[in-house]
């Protein structure tokens, strides 16, 4: 019984440091994407040089061409495409809350 509450607590204590790890790199990655200057916001996504350069590499293991859906796209428009999408309020209404007493001993 205390070796199955070890493995429990050394599990859980595991997961809350790769939770822990994996939300601070999503935190630092959206701290990044904000600073973005003007001059890479109104950039075309598209290039030719990236599609050159790819297209160069015979390690590449793709091809890249440009895809007509975001030929005239800059990177401020292509960004609103990152991401998820936000849920609307109205779709929790019918969810209901649970609370737990914060004194709650394990």
């Amino acid at each position: 019984m205390a070796d199955n509450c070890i493995r429990l607590l050394h599990s859980a204590s595991v997961f809350f440091c790769l939770g822990l790890l994996i939300s601070s790199f999503n935190l630092l990655q959206g701290i990044a994407a904000e600073n973005l200057s003007k001059q890479k916001l109104t950039s075309w996504i598209l290039q030719n040089e990236i599609v050159k350069e790819v297209n160069e590499n015979p390690n590449a293991g793709w091809k890249a061409s440009f895809n007509d859906r975001f030929a005239n796209a800059t990177v401020a428009e292509f960004k609103r495409l990152l991401g998820v999408k936000p849920t609307p309020k109205t779709e929790f209404l019918g969810v209901p809350i649970v609370s737990h007493d914060i004194s709650l001993k394990l």
